[in-house]
C-alpha cells in the first residue's frame, strides 16, 4: 500500500537529525567542548512492516560539517559522517548510531542513542526533533584514547536536511592535544 507524502517526508527527517546527534564529544569531567552541525543525508534506506501506522526501520547516513561553538577548539570544519537506524511509529521512536568527524588526518568516532519525535503543525507539516546523549569510542592522532560524553539535539529542516547542537566533555591522555 502506498504511503501518504507526509508520511515519507517525516521518515525522511528523522533518521538525518538522529545521526547528527551521534556524533557529539565525550562528557567525563575532561575539556568543555560544544558545536554545531548542518547535515544532508546521501543515503535512506526505509524498510517498513506493514501499514501506514506500522513501525518503520530507517537506515540512513547522512554528511556535513562541524562549527566549534564552545570555550576550546575541538574540530572546527571537521568533515563529519553519521550512520544511523531508527525504528519508528508514525516518525517517533528510538534511534542510535555512529558520528565520525574527520579532520587533517585525525577521527573520532562517537555512539549515539535517543529519540525522534514527530508532531503535525497547525498545517499540517511534519516538524521533527531528536535529542539523546553520546559517547566516545575512538580516534586516532592526537584524539587517540580520546573519551568523554554529552548530549545533542536537533531538528529537520527539509526532508533530507537537518541541523544538530551538541555539548558534552572530552578527556584526552595528554590534554595539550585539544588545542
Amino acid at each position: 500500500m502506498a504511503r501518504p507524502n507526509l508520511w515519507r517526508r517525516t521518515l525522511s527527517g528523522i533518521v538525518p537529525a538522529t545521526m547528527f546527534l551521534a556524533a557529539l564529544p565525550a562528557m567525563n569531567g575532561g575539556e568543555r567542548v560544544s558545536g554545531k552541525f548542518a547535515m544532508k543525508y546521501s543515503q535512506q534506506h526505509p524498510l517498513p512492516t506493514g501499514e501506514q501506522t506500522a513501525p518503520v526501520l530507517l537506515a540512513s547516513e547522512a554528511k556535513g560539517s562541524n562549527a566549534d561553538t564552545g570555550p576550546t577548539e575541538y574540530m572546527d570544519g571537521a568533515a563529519v559522517t553519521i550512520v544511523e537506524i531508527a525504528d519508528l511509529t508514525q516518525g517517533n521512536g528510538p534511534h542510535q548510531g555512529y558520528v565520525t568527524f574527520a579532520k587533517g588526518g585525525e577521527t573520532v568516532l562517537n555512539r549515539f542513542t535517543g529519540r525522534i519525535s514527530t508532531r503535525l503543525s497547525a498545517q499540517k507539516q511534519p516538524i521533527t526533533t531528536f535529542e539523546g546523549s553520546w559517547k566516545n569510542i575512538s580516534g586516532t592522532g592526537r584524539y587517540s584514547g580520546v573519551s568523554g560524553s554529552g548530549r545533542y539535539k536537533g531538528r529537520m529542516l527539509s526532508a533530507s536536511e537537518f541541523a544538530v547542537e551538541w555539548e558534552g566533555d572530552l578527556k584526552l591522555l595528554d590534554n595539550s592535544a585539544s588545542r
